[in-house]
């Protein structure tokens, strides 16, 4: 079974998965849980060879509009980050996703939980919701047997990890709201109450494992 979570940083991502692993574990389920982006796909691969070649263990992220650095660190950034490259390499990820996927499920016959998903990359690629790149590559994923968008407003999830601007939030649950409806089997779930996202949580997985 493959579960996945999407949705704004400062969601709830993290604490509704290590829930959610201990929720399952407990009714004697095995479990993986993976990060998307450090452990799916070519740059994680490439940073992993990185830290393991220079000794470094931090992970990179995307670099965001209000977070570019100047000079060359930024010419590198727009190369390395840039939509195009990323678009390029997403159906290289694709395969290299249904391969872990076969590993973990059918080898391992673990619950896979991924912490994001392609859906999270299509977001990070896409310009503007009503464009080409969206349906096409949302269409590309594999569907999840429960694709999880938590929802939450731009304004509280900034409240809680502060990490992005608001706008830049609001931009990215505008493509979110467009993105999901082209999800079969989607479950929109609320997350501004994380006990109450829990019961729901646990309710909607009793009805999809059963």
């Amino acid at each position: 079974m493959l579960i996945t979570f999407s949705g704004l940083d400062g969601a709830g991502k993290t604490t509704l998965i290590e829930w959610l692993r201990g929720h399952l574990e407990l009714r004697h389920h095995r479990v993986r849980v993976v990060h998307f982006n450090d452990h799916i796909g070519v740059y994680a691969g490439l940073r992993a060879l990185r830290n393991k070649l220079t000794g470094e263990s931090h992970v990179d992220s995307p670099p965001r509009l209000e977070r570019r650095t100047a000079g060359w660190g930024r010419v590198r950034d727009t190369i390395v980050w840039s939509k195009t490259l990323r678009r390029m390499i997403y159906p290289v990820d694709l395969l290299i996703f249904a391969c872990y996927r076969a590993f973990v499920e059918k080898v391992m016959r673990r619950v896979l939980i991924v912490d994001r998903y392609f859906y999270d990359r299509v977001v990070d690629v896409t310009d503007r919701p009503s464009g080409f790149w969206m349906p096409l590559l949302a269409r590309m994923a594999p569907t999840p047997d429960l694709p999880i968008l938590l929802v939450i407003d731009p304004e509280e999830a900034y409240a809680r990890k502060g990490e992005y601007s608001v706008p830049y939030l609001q931009q990215r649950a505008t493509v979110y709201h467009a993105l999901f409806p082209l999800v079969r089997t989607g479950v929109w779930l609320p997350a501004y109450e994380l006990d109450a996202a829990k019961q729901v949580l646990a309710r909607t997985i009793g009805e999809r494992l059963s």
